[in-house]
């Protein structure tokens, strides 16, 4: 009563995302993502970031990720976050930048308030995950900026460590849990899925009247 839990698969993760920081009304108690780019993706399905032909075919449809004819007509750019082009991605991109609060000077500061609210955050990431690069970003990892040579832990990026959308106040409060599943993006059984409806969705997790 007076709110919902939320479980995502995949992308569906980042419209769960986007709902919770801008809106929340009503709110979202417990959010489980399951194998979602809750970060963005660097790179195409299938294509891993480290082989150089990846790296030539990003390059090259890449350059068109940002333009308004592509984000305004496929989704899936809108989470697009290469690193070799940040200042594209902050100037044309449509929802990932903006949630992340990655604008200096145009942060709404009520997705940190929002995020902050939830009773748990459930990350799940699959091992073996060859649809989402970096696979670290199902659990707000990332490369850094400028390459694809190193991935940074949630712990690492300054997404955490300015706070910016409310993950280290999530943190530092306990409410943030990890869990892997073996195989391939979207490769889970049912008993993992009840396990996680039965975890955090039942009675003990919501938060007190």
């Amino acid at each position: 009563q007076g709110g919902f839990n939320a479980i995502g698969y995949s992308q569906g993760n980042l419209v769960i995302r986007g709902y919770v920081e801008r809106f929340n009304d009503p709110p979202v108690f417990n959010f489980v993502s399951i194998h979602g780019p809750m970060l963005g993706v660097a790179g195409f399905p299938q294509c891993d970031m480290k082989a150089s032909i990846c790296k030539t075919i990003d390059h090259s449809l890449g350059i068109l990720a940002y333009t308004s004819a592509v984000q305004n007509n496929l989704a899936q750019a809108n989470y697009f976050r290469d690193p070799m082009r940040i200042n594209q991605f902050l100037k044309g991109d449509l929802f990932l930048a903006d949630v992340n609060n990655d604008r200096a000077g145009k942060e709404n500061w009520l997705y940190k308030e929002n995020f902050s609210k939830l009773n748990k955050l459930v990350l799940v990431k699959a091992k073996e995950d060859t649809e989402i690069f970096p696979r670290e970003s199902e659990w707000f990892g990332y490369y850094r900026d400028g390459g694809f040579d190193e991935i940074l832990s949630m712990e690492d990026t300054v997404w955490y460590s300015e706070d910016r959308f409310g993950l280290k106040t999530l943190a530092e409060a306990g409410k943030i849990y990890k869990h892997e599943t073996p195989g391939n993006h979207l490769q889970f059984s049912q008993e993992f899925l009840i396990e996680m409806v039965n975890t955090y969705f039942k009675e003990g997790h919501f938060p007190q009247k």
